[in-house]
């Protein structure tokens, strides 16, 4: 069987082989993924973090109010439970609900706290923040 040669033919083979990768990518990479636990779907998270200052190891004194950011990225509206404790002693809880995709500025009191470090988390997760509350 003769050969095909010519400027078509190598021009031919790189569609070709174009296609079959761009058709066979998405089914292998999918394959792949899945073997290591991974997905194409973002990965639903909740979040807390300080909105001022931008300097998280700056102090807060006994008595301010922490601003911190609650957000819900679940997929689905979810009620968040948060305190702020020091040395397990509750300084200061709250209730907030959130749909998805939504976040929330809460103002944390430090009426009732001490010098030292407030944690502030939310209850039933590992998601928290640390400041530092100084004298008044």
């Amino acid at each position: 069987m003769p050969r095909i040669v010519g400027p078509g033919s190598s021009k031919r083979r790189l569609i070709i082989v174009a296609v079959v990768v761009l058709f066979a990518f998405t089914p292998i990479s999918r394959a792949l993924l899945f073997s290591v636990d991974g997905s194409f779907a973002p990965s639903p998270f909740s979040s807390l973090a300080l909105t001022s200052p931008s300097n998280p190891a700056a102090s807060f004194l006994v008595g301010d109010l922490v601003p911190v950011r609650l957000t819900n990225h679940t997929g689905s509206s979810k009620t968040y439970h948060w305190k702020a404790t020091q040395r397990g002693v509750v300084v200061s809880l709250g209730v907030k609900t959130l749909v998805n995709g939504h976040g929330v500025n809460i103002d944390v009191p430090t009426n009732f706290g001490s010098v030292g470090k407030l944690r502030i988390a939310v209850s039933g997760t590992n998601i928290f923040v640390t400041v530092h509350l100084a004298r008044s």
